[in-house]
């Protein structure tokens, strides 16, 4: 608390300092953090504003669809037996390339926005690859 000086040669009082009597607030202790939020942190460098991102390119989608491609050589030998003849393996090396293309295709527009890891890829692609080997019939 301020005394007056008897004096009475105080300085006029600002008029922010209040009434006669009034006592400002004490300062904080010098360990004490000082008031207010804490500082921010850095900010973040965004891209501008549409430019390509990280994306999955064909290559991915290919690969994916080449696993279930083998997938597919590996359960047609198990369970029918080699194919007759080089014909017969040319034949459905050929198909299962066409499936596994067209399903690397359609895979790839579904997954070129986002940047996904393979293994994402390979089970996005597993959908498109058997639905296609279900509708796509090749003779012999």
């Amino acid at each position: 608390m301020v005394r007056p000086n008897p004096a009475g040669d105080d300085p006029p009082r600002p008029s922010w300092m209040g009434a006669p009597g009034y006592v400002p607030h004490p300062e904080p202790a010098p360990h004490t953090p000082m008031p207010g939020p804490p500082p921010y942190p850095p900010a973040e460098k965004h891209p501008p504003v549409g430019a390509a991102g990280d994306r999955t390119g064909f290559g991915p989608p290919l690969a994916a669809s080449a696993v279930w491609a083998a997938v597919l050589v590996v359960l047609v030998v198990v369970v029918s037996g080699p194919p007759p003849g080089v014909g017969g393996i040319i034949r459905l090396l050929l198909s299962c390339a066409l499936i596994g293309l067209l399903a690397a295709t359609v895979t790839w527009v579904v997954v070129r926005r986002h940047a996904w890891p393979f293994w994402v890829v390979v089970l996005v692609a597993a959908p498109f690859f058997w639905l296609l080997r279900t509708v796509i019939q090749f003779p012999g």
